[in-house]
């Protein structure tokens, strides 16, 4: 039986997350049209997509049993009789 670990968003990509808002925007304060300023809220967007990405692999994993059985439908833990 192999049993992969559960991985979640951890609490460092929130804080990294963050931690980007507000050094974008720190570099926004002077010129909201600079292209440092877009770099930095698009650090942002990708920094919250993986969160978010994370988070809802975490739900679909959240079961081990689960995530076992769709690897090893055959076995007898995994079996579904129907009436």
């Amino acid at each position: 039986m192999q049993i992969r670990p559960v991985r979640a968003a951890p609490e460092r990509i929130s804080e990294k997350v963050e931690r980007s808002i507000k050094e974008a925007e720190e570099a926004c304060s002077g010129d909201a049209a600079s292209g440092e300023c877009a770099a930095a809220w698009d650090e942002v967007e990708e920094l919250s997509a993986a969160a978010s990405h994370a988070k809802a692999k975490k739900k679909e994993y959240s079961d081990p049993l689960e995530e076992y059985c769709k690897d090893n439908p055959e076995t007898d833990e995994c079996r579904t009789y129907e009436d």
